[in-house]
């Protein structure tokens, strides 16, 4: 069940809740009104964290496209050094092993 977070436009008062319904919206505990979702954090970063993600498959898959094997595996290695995910490092892994082998 997700957790979402809300905050009330009047008072400012903040909550979060483990939600069963999605169409039930809480009332402020300060006040009474209505309260409004917030966009979290943490679905921002994990969205961020997938679009790099993208991007560098994206120019990985372009130089191994242009036949740039050793460039390819040269990129994503310095790419797992900055976004330290486990795709971008098994990518890495088998990039290098392959031009390794050459």
């Amino acid at each position: 069940m997700p957790v979402y977070e809300y905050r009330c436009d009047a008072c400012g008062c903040e909550i979060e809740r483990l939600v069963l319904d999605k169409e039930v919206v809480p009332e402020c505990p300060k006040c009474g009104a209505t309260m409004r979702k917030k966009i979290s954090l943490f679905a921002f970063k994990a969205d961020r964290t997938s679009e790099r993600e993208r991007k560098i498959f994206k120019l990985a898959s372009d130089y191994l496209k242009d036949g740039k094997v050793e460039d390819a595996a040269r990129f994503m290695k310095k790419a797992s050094e900055y976004v330290k995910t486990d795709n971008i490092k098994r990518a890495s892994e088998a990039l290098n092993k392959a031009v390794s082998k050459d």
